[in-house]
């Protein structure tokens, strides 16, 4: 590859394009003009000698010339910046950046208050974007468009993906404030007479079930599992206005407290209500003080929303 002389910035440019395969995109993440974006591509094209982007039904896609080269030059430029930034003293306050993360609905609607209140202490001129996780979270993560996922357990995740423990979790099932289940405390036969329901995850991993769901079809017995769904809020919402039963965390219950209580679960085979809750990022980001200030702001807010 002719690299010699060739201008970093466009090489910066050519990056962020080759990322979101738009020229009006990559303009808007740099600041510049869209004029200004296609000028830098063409500087490199002519530098180079190569066609770096083809358009095709209105899409801009790369040429192989193009993912050879980002293979190679992304990792240099990121490393240069990453470099620069761990020769600088790192203070919060002084960064004005969005942080990015993506989390299991269980977890995203209170980690979100906790994660922002201790974001805006202690970097107040950061924004936080929070969404719920995806079954393509993890290839945002490695290609570096989101910082971290929040999620439970840690298996067959890419070779790029570190997985870090934060807090352990148990579940506790939510039921409305006046369901004509009455005790705080029950086996899973006291229960088994109402309708069931629970937060789907397999859209983000195949093999992630309702734990509650397996452990009794185990025991040779039938559940009614009425209601399957991505939603949080759809299912606090029909909770409130059914007789439906449903796993959920415990801080969850505490910020519908008055309108939703919990039953805890005895009898069950013994780990079945308890889930660890890991953050993933990228391993480039494994020694940035950035990310490990940024993963302890994380299990301070969780830890934090969990024991209110």
């Amino acid at each position: 590859m002719k690299l010699n002389n060739v201008d970093l910035n466009l090489l910066k440019v050519f990056v962020v394009v080759y990322q979101e395969k738009s020229l009006r995109k990559a303009a808007e993440k740099l600041f510049v003009s869209t004029p200004a974006v296609s000028q830098s591509i063409k500087k490199l094209k002519e530098s180079l000698g190569e066609e770096l982007f083809v358009l095709s039904h209105q899409q801009f896609l790369p040429t192989p010339y193009s993912d050879d080269l980002y293979r190679r030059v992304f990792p240099l430029l990121d490393g240069l910046v990453t470099a620069i930034e761990e020769g600088k003293q790192f203070n919060p306050a002084d960064l004005s950046e969005d942080f990015k993360i993506e989390a299991n609905p269980h977890v995203l609607p209170w980690l979100t208050p906790a994660l922002f209140h201790q974001l805006s202490v202690e970097s107040p001129l950061s924004r936080l974007i929070s969404h719920t996780s995806s079954q393509n979270s993890l290839e945002r993560l490695k290609s570096d468009e989101i910082d971290f996922v929040i999620h439970f357990e840690a298996k067959n995740l890419p070779a790029e993906i570190i997985a870090v423990p934060l807090v352990t979790l148990k579940f506790v099932l939510a039921v409305r404030e006046d369901h004509p289940f009455e005790e705080s405390i029950a086996t899973i036969d006291d229960l088994l007479s109402f309708p069931f329901a629970h937060v789907d995850l397999a859209y983000f991993d195949q093999n992630k079930h309702s734990r509650l769901e397996e452990e009794v079809l185990s025991q040779g017995k039938s559940i009614n599992m009425a209601l399957r769904t991505t939603s949080i809020v759809g299912l606090i919402e029909t909770i409130k206005y059914s007789n439906i039963i449903a796993p959920c965390m415990p801080p969850v219950i505490e910020q519908h407290k008055g309108v939703l209580r919990s039953i805890a679960i005895e009898g069950l085979e013994e780990g079945t209500e308890e889930m660890e809750v890991f953050a993933y990022f990228h391993k480039k980001n494994q020694h940035s003080a950035k990310y490990k200030w940024l993963l302890d702001l994380i299990e301070t807010a969780m830890t934090e929303a969990n024991h209110q």
